[in-house]
């Protein structure tokens, strides 16, 4: 396939798109479940049955089919479309989006979406993406903090805000196109390791749009994804002191601990160690207080197994040690 032929292929018609030019428009009603936001009927597009049962991969690239709009609706993966010719217009969270040839949106799970009718021009490529592809294939040899890393870093966390989108403008990058047309030509022929090929690509994708673009971000709310966030971290600590590691917190929050480890920082002003030592440290003021049971078995029950330690930071944090704190505190009761 050449590029000659590629373009060929994008405008043929769909067997899809020459039902829609007869206004023979699908009934989403039938096809799919739908949830109210806002007062506004949004349909749950689930696509991760449609990506499993195609194909071995973690992700499903077609072009979006014209002559026919997209109704409000939330997806169960990462939604990317590349507007590859024309244009054409968005509605994100309730904001209208013009996208022009060479735009690009990226477009979270909970961010309610619609499209409107495009014509026989307007290509747009639109690629599904699995969270877990990002786990996969890109975290592990990539830790910048571009605005996109921090995009995918949320979209695939636990934490419940996932109504974000990213918007490129990306007309002037020939780069791009170009990994956009090896990637279909990888899509409508494909050859030897196609899979390896198109992860790769997709790969070059993304880390061509960390290191090249300006970006139009919604990071829906900051202050309050922040503040969210902090709240289930410290929540979970609460809960698990006794064995939490800063690997065991990473995993139940969907990130990579070095990243997780900066982004506590950045969020609570402590490191992940500093505050788990802090509430292993008050756990056990109850029981110095209360109870008969040995230092030594109140800091290990704690979660401490060095008892030197325990004793270091008791020291540190309160002035003294925790028999002379048991005894102090017991003779004013």
């Amino acid at each position: 396939m050449n590029f000659e032929t590629l373009e060929q292929k994008l405008y043929e018609l769909t067997d899809s798109e020459k039902r829609y030019q007869k206004k023979e428009y699908l009934d989403y009603r039938q096809s799919s479940s739908s949830v109210y936001i806002d007062n506004t009927e949004v349909f749950q597009f689930y696509m991760k049955d449609m990506i499993r049962g195609s194909n071995n991969s973690q992700y499903h690239i077609r072009k979006q089919s014209r002559f026919a709009p997209v109704p409000d609706h939330i997806t169960d993966v990462i939604e990317l479309n590349y507007i590859y010719h024309g244009k054409c217009t968005h509605y994100v969270n309730g904001k209208k989006i013009t996208l022009s040839e060479g735009d690009l949106i990226l477009i979270d799970t909970q961010a309610t979406h619609k499209v409107d009718s495009t014509d026989y021009a307007d290509i747009i490529i639109s690629i599904n993406i699995e969270q877990n592809f990002f786990k996969k294939h890109f975290f592990n040899h990539l830790q910048n903090q571009s605005a996109l890393t921090k995009f995918l870093f949320q979209a695939i966390s636990d934490t419940n805000n996932h109504n974000q989108f990213l918007l490129f403008h990306c007309k002037e990058s020939q780069n791009l196109k170009l990994l956009f047309q090896q990637l279909l030509f990888e899509v409508f022929e494909p050859k030897f390791l196609d899979e390896d090929y198109k992860n790769h690509l997709l790969q070059l994708i993304f880390l061509e749009l960390i290191r090249s673009f300006s970006i139009e971000s919604n990071l829906i709310n900051q202050n309050s994804h922040k503040k969210q966030l902090t709240l289930e971290i410290l929540a979970y600590i609460e809960d698990n002191y006794t064995h939490a590691t800063l690997d065991s917190c990473a995993l139940q929050f969907g990130y990579n601990a070095s990243y997780f480890s900066s982004l506590v920082k950045e969020y609570t002003g402590e490191t992940f160690i500093k505050l788990l030592q802090k509430k292993r440290l008050e756990s056990t003021l109850p029981a110095l207080l209360h109870s008969k049971s040995s230092i030594r078995d109140i800091a290990l029950e704690a979660g401490f197994s060095n008892l030197n330690h325990y004793y270091s930071l008791f020291r540190k944090s309160y002035g003294m040690t925790p028999a002379t704190y048991r005894q102090e505190q017991n003779s004013i009761d």
